[in-house]
């Protein structure tokens, strides 16, 4: 069978978890069902439903755990991408990108549609995301910026996750972008049983920049129980601060997705202080009726309805989050309202537009 826009492949960033920019490729991968797949890197373990068809690696992926050293491996990127071992020939590739995929060497001869997670942030917006970003020294960040606008030059077509995403690509790329926000299965949250709710949640990776120290402060602070849903780098540091300011938290690691769907269902409220370009994991609290605080900034303005699925704080702080939830819990909020809100960020929606956006390209629109 060939894909009716010709022959197809699909090029992701590197494979580190199965988590939201990876959910977007793997989707990718089952509205395209014989597109060649693509990646910079795979960290070992992490799987990805793929219908048994192999991803394709850089030479970046045979660094052992130094695949693993974004940080270190940026500036080398660009590189990795346009002397990758292929000699393959599409008609039309999506780049899925949040840093270098737009450079995949493939998509520069053949119809280009790039699905942008966030232009790079590490050298375009280090302030929401450092990680990485002091590693990058002045002049790379310079070189790698003007690598990431003359990449522009490639894009037939751009999409972007949110209308803060699609307001960045103007603002660094002139380029505009139609918004199709990631696909949630918002129907597996939404089937959640809820028999009571206690206490906060904060769900994600245990990295820096998720905002989990401020929901775990925020909950000593108001003596309310809290779990912290993830995995990740900073879980030490963070089992530390639970016990320096005494809050009750219930770390929850390595959780199924059973576990994860139980832990947000059975929550008062999600605390969400990150600024994501999207974030996924508001809408899937959404969709099992559980409300949102977090900053009014980047994607939560798609995500969440101010006053009626959540409360948005002034800015990311504890104080100004820890007010934001005092609001919420001094309100009522219905989880019908929730679930209703939720279910227009579900996967059938995100195929149907990834195949119109696909089509709009093919057509010449």
């Amino acid at each position: 069978m060939v894909e009716p826009f010709g022959r197809m492949a699909i090029a992701h960033e590197w494979v580190s978890a199965r988590a939201g920019s990876e959910k977007v490729f793997e989707e990718l991968a089952r509205v395209f069902t014989e597109a060649d797949l693509y990646a910079l890197t795979m960290t070992p373990g992490v799987e990805l439903d793929t219908d048994a068809r192999d991803i394709r690696t850089t030479i970046l992926d045979r660094l052992g755990t130094l695949r693993d050293r974004r940080d270190l491996l940026l500036p080398v990127m660009p590189l990795a991408w346009r002397v990758m071992a292929t000699n393959e020939r599409y008609d039309t590739v999506i780049t899925s990108s949040h840093a270098c995929a737009k450079g995949f060497r493939p998509a520069r001869a053949a119809r280009h549609l790039c699905y942008v997670h966030a232009p790079m942030r590490y050298v375009w917006n280090p302030e929401i995301d450092n990680r990485g970003a002091r590693k990058v020294a002045a002049p790379i960040r310079v070189a790698l910026r003007r690598w990431d606008r003359n990449s522009v030059r490639w894009v037939d077509s751009f999409a972007a996750n949110s209308s803060a995403v699609a307001d960045r690509i103007q603002r660094f790329y002139g380029r505009q972008a139609r918004i199709i926000h990631p696909p949630v299965d918002t129907s597996f949250f939404a089937a959640a049983p809820v028999e009571s709710r206690d206490g906060l949640v904060t769900l994600g990776r245990l990295i820096p920049y998720k905002g989990h120290d401020i929901a775990i402060k925020i909950a000593a602070r108001l003596n309310l129980r809290i779990k912290v849903v993830g995995r990740g780098p900073d879980e030490m540091r963070l089992r530390r601060l639970a016990s320096d300011v005494g809050a009750k938290a219930d770390f929850i690691v390595d959780a199924n997705d059973e576990e994860v769907r139980a832990a947000v269902a059975s929550s008062v409220a999600l605390i969400f202080a990150a600024v994501e370009d999207f974030g996924i994991v508001p809408v899937e609290a959404q969709a099992a009726g559980t409300p949102v605080v977090g900053p009014g900034l980047g994607g939560l303005r798609d995500t969440v309805l101010e006053g009626q699925t959540g409360v948005f704080a002034d800015d990311s702080s504890v104080d100004a989050v820890e007010r934001a939830l005092l609001r919420l819990l001094d309100s009522e909020f219905s989880d019908v309202r929730c679930r209703e809100h939720a279910a227009r960020f579900g996967i059938e929606r995100f195929r149907s537009e990834v195949l119109e956006w696909v089509a709009a390209t093919a057509g010449g629109a």
